[in-house]
């Protein structure tokens, strides 16, 4: 059984549907006669994984209960007892999320059996269907089973046993989750957030005795230790480092016609691990041969192998990944595809290096290679949304591990570059199987912001751009891009990136365009800042390539510095959330981190950037480049990483307090709570973003 984090959409869920047959309706002292349940897994109800048993419950059953269930004391006098069934019970429940109409009832009998009997309780996640649909549709009264399975359309028979009951909860269970989604509910946390605001019914519960899940909370994972063993393996190395700091470089490049005798000297004499078979300058690559496939072809064949070529024992596949990868990506790579090498390459897609398993120490990232491998492994939105679950969870334990926030958002950026990337294959098959076929022209998708800094946290909205290759005056190739934005936006959405409040996606004609299109209206940013409809002009210069044309991307990165580059108006303009900047309320106990500090500062160094032609992307990059040209002073962009460093590890840790409660994450951290020397580190970076307007006006000059 899959474990689960409590940011798991509900879609992803492991589940079990539970419900119980009983002697009676009060919970201090009625026993179980029956017990039934079913599996759903990814949304789909499991009719073939089911538990039910009869349970002698050591007390007679009274005729009342017995004219509801029809289980009276002959049906049960050789049944096993609860102490018998449980392992088996516990067996099947294992991790999964219970599900059960009124289960809180279920739960509190299942909760004094388990200690009549001496044995451990284990507090599960659980969900109500009956508390689902109150926060649907408000708990001015509480539908009954039949209610719901009528409402949903749900029909299951005549009812005759637990499993019964068990298989419609099921079937309503499945049938909310589309339901919960438009209603922006889609993690277990967000469920179990809404259905614990049911003050009404859940007061009704209290007072019968019912489970109460703020009483007996769940044993997370992170805290109990269950998933310790996963987690102790999360390295801190490898979401620091990306391939270019461990790279061999240059790779190791023989022609084809190499001897293996050769090819085993030249391997021994430079203490390789991996030939790359190509031409001298990497232009042609045609395979890859390891120390292994040259033991291999020496064992098989004898000193007759020595005389061989290269190419004879080479693997023609060659599995690369790009230099600014992250090492855990590495891993995964190879831990999916069952290799020990692989090759690194640079923007061109030239190989310029070579990576092998043994240099990150074999065995050292379990959840690193499982976060690696889903997203690029995904055919469904269900599935990026299950990937992208996890980041929480990594991000909680980096933290945990001291890692600078400012790294972790590098990370997090990553992840949601790869993401709509992988979204992006998933709208180009969606447009081919509607018969719209593969898109016209080569193409650039771009992730703007925070993103394409590499500075997003968890938080993330869909901030995109898509630059194609040629002129369209018929709007054929548009039309094609407009209808594939649609799909990318609608499958990024249901991954768990909403969609852009302000509308800076692909889907809309302003954020796409020909490559002579959008030298236009960089043109008319440049030229007329001010102007209406440059509000989020500052968003491209942060464009990071997600997938696409590489050359596309890197004639749209000359075309924005030709455009743009040296303009002091366009900067100034950039410049406004640093220049009006705008001073945090003395009296607030919740504080907006990206307004007050965050965005000033990001601005900042954009506009700096624009004015003095730097290249770099990411906030830390920009302020660097802007002290090495001389535009601020060490002292200055030292006192500003910090700033970023210390409010972006605030907002951090509230985002994930935010998910941990089921609520959306924010740019609000809560100072209430906040110790006096964090307080007081705070109001020091407020004070330090209050520099900014002079700092700037003096960059700007």
């Amino acid at each position: 059984m899959p474990r689960i984090n409590r940011y798991t959409p509900l879609a992803e869920l492991a589940v079990v549907v539970l419900d119980t047959e009983t002697t009676g309706l009060d919970v201090s002292r009625d026993r179980i006669v029956q017990i039934g349940a079913v599996r759903v897994a990814r949304g789909h109800v499991q009719p073939n994984e089911t538990f039910l048993t009869l349970v002698n419950p050591g007390i007679p059953i009274p005729p009342a209960s017995t004219a509801i269930h029809g289980i009276g004391d002959a049906a049960v006098q050789s049944a096993p007892s609860f102490e018998t069934i449980k392992p088996n019970l516990d067996a099947f429940l294992g991790d999964a999320v219970i599900v059960g109409q009124s289960v809180g009832f279920d739960l509190a009998i299942l909760l004094r059996e388990t200690r009549r009997i001496g044995d451990r309780w284990h507090p599960p996640h659980f969900l109500d269907t009956k508390l689902l649909d109150a926060a649907l549709n408000g708990d001015s009264r509480e539908r009954s089973l039949d209610e719901l399975m009528a409402a949903l359309g749900v029909s299951i028979g005549h009812r005759h046993t637990a499993l019964d009951d068990a298989r419609a909860t099921a079937e309503i269970f499945v049938r909310l989750l589309p339901l919960l989604a438009s209603k922006g509910i889609r993690t277990l946390a967000e469920a179990e957030a809404h259905a614990n605001a049911q003050f009404r019914i859940l007061e009704r519960q209290a007072r019968e005795g019912w489970y109460d899940a703020t009483s007996v909370r769940p044993e997370e994972a992170w805290i109990d230790g269950r998933d310790r063993e996963a987690l102790a393996s999360l390295d801190p190395f490898l979401y620091r480092h990306r391939l270019r700091h461990v790279m061999r470089t240059p790779a190791l490049l023989l022609s084809p016609h190499t001897t293996v005798l050769e090819a085993a000297r030249r391997m021994d004499a430079e203490q390789r691990g991996v030939i790359i078979v190509g031409d001298a300058k990497a232009e042609q690559v045609w395979g890859i041969v390891t120390e292994r496939d040259l033991l291999r072809a020496l064992v098989r064949e004898g000193g007759g192998a020595a005389d061989r070529r290269i190419e004879d024992i080479m693997t023609e596949t060659v599995v690369s990944l790009p230099e600014d990868a992250f090492l855990y990506r590495a891993l995964a790579r190879m831990w999916r595809a069952g290799i020990r090498h692989l090759a690194v390459t640079d923007p061109t897609k030239r190989i310029v290096g070579t990576l092998s398993a043994n240099t990150l120490l074999g065995e050292r990232a379990s959840q690193a290679m499982l976060l690696g491998a889903e997203v690029s492994e995904a055919t469904h939105a269900a599935d990026l949304a299950r990937a992208r679950a996890r980041l929480p969870t990594v991000a909680r334990e980096l933290l945990a591990n001291a890692v600078d926030a400012v790294e972790i958002a590098r990370v997090l950026s990553f992840e949601l570059r790869e993401l709509i990337g992988r979204a992006a294959i998933l709208a180009e098959r969606m447009m081919e199987n509607a018969g719209a076929g593969r898109p016209p022209v080569p193409y650039a998708l771009l992730v703007l912001g925070s993103g394409g800094r590499g500075e997003s946290l968890l938080a993330a909205e869909q901030d995109n751009a898509l630059i194609y290759e040629s002129d369209d005056p018929a709007g054929t190739i548009d039309g094609w891009f407009a209808r594939f934005g649609e799909h990318l936006a609608r499958i990024i959405h249901e991954s768990g990136v909403h969609y852009c409040a302000d509308g800076v996606m692909v889907r809309n004609p302003a954020w796409r365009g020909s490559l002579d299109t959008w030298r236009d209206r960089l043109r008319n940013w440049s030229r007329y800042p001010d102007r209406a409809g440059t509000e989020h002009a500052d968003l491209v210069f942060d464009g990071h390539l997600a997938y696409g044309d590489t050359e596309l991307d890197a004639e749209f990165r000359i075309v924005l510095g030709e455009e743009t580059n040296g303009n002091r108006a366009l900067a100034q303009a950039l410049a406004r959330p640093a220049l009006a900047l705008e001073i945090p309320p003395d009296a607030e106990t919740r504080v907006d981190l990206k307004r007050y500090g965050l965005l000033p500062v990001t601005a900042a160094a954009r506009a700096l950037a624009v004015r003095h032609g730097i290249a770099a992307r990411s906030t830390p990059e920009r302020l660097a480049a802007a002290c090495s040209a001389g535009v601020v002073t060490p002292a200055v962009r030292d006192r500003l990483d910090e700033v970023q460093s210390r409010l972006q590890g605030w907002l951090l840790r509230q985002q994930i307090d935010d998910l941990e409660a089921g609520r959306l994450p924010t740019k609000v951290i809560d100072i209430e709570g906040m110790p006096m020397i964090e307080r007081q580190a705070l109001q020091c970076c407020f004070e330090r973003v209050r520099e900014l307007p002079a700092i700037v006006r003096a960059g700007l000059s």
